[in-house]
């Protein structure tokens, strides 16, 4: 008869930190869905669904920012106590994600402010210019933003095997 191998505890702060990081995969996830529901409204005559998107998109960053920080915090924490190579490295990934997010956010800014129906400070943001043609040089920011969202969800997914591995 085969000796039945003894699984690892996970130490306190373990799991906290890998819930945390699929929260953020999650959130980021629906971020996702609602920059893509609301990229073909971005220049379009309906304004009112254009603004409703366009809110929403800016929330569901503001959202995949702040569980990706803290599950980033949480994960490092977990390192500290564990030594587990794998809460340091979802703990750096969710930094990088973090990291790459924030550089599209004078986009999700202008998007917001748009939304808001608020013209001048969408001029602030956007300098010399319309609005059409900075959403069409936001390549570099649309890159960042699958980028941070890419990185988030395969951090998500081995949060979700060591959880599941418990």
């Amino acid at each position: 008869m085969p000796k039945q191998i003894k699984k690892r505890e996970l130490k306190k702060g373990e799991k906290p930190a890998a819930l945390l990081t699929v929260a953020a995969m999650c959130a980021g996830l629906v971020f996702a869905v609602l920059f893509i529901i609301m990229i073909p409204d971005i220049d379009s005559a309906s304004e009112q669904a254009q603004s409703v998107k366009a809110i929403l998109a800016a929330a569901g960053y503001v959202v995949f920012v702040a569980v990706s920080t803290a599950a980033m915090i949480a994960s490092l924490i977990a390192y500290k106590k564990s030594k587990q190579m794998g809460d340091a490295m979802r703990g750096f990934f969710s930094g990088v994600s973090i990291f790459a997010a924030l550089l599209s956010i004078r986009f999700m800014l202008a998007l917001f402010f748009a939304g808001l129906d608020k013209q001048d400070t969408v001029e602030k943001i956007i300098g010399s210019g319309s609005y059409s043609s900075f959403i069409k040089n936001q390549a570099p920011s649309f890159a960042c933003l699958v980028i941070a969202l890419s990185v988030m969800l395969f951090t998500g997914i081995s949060a979700i095997v060591k959880l599941a591995k418990r």
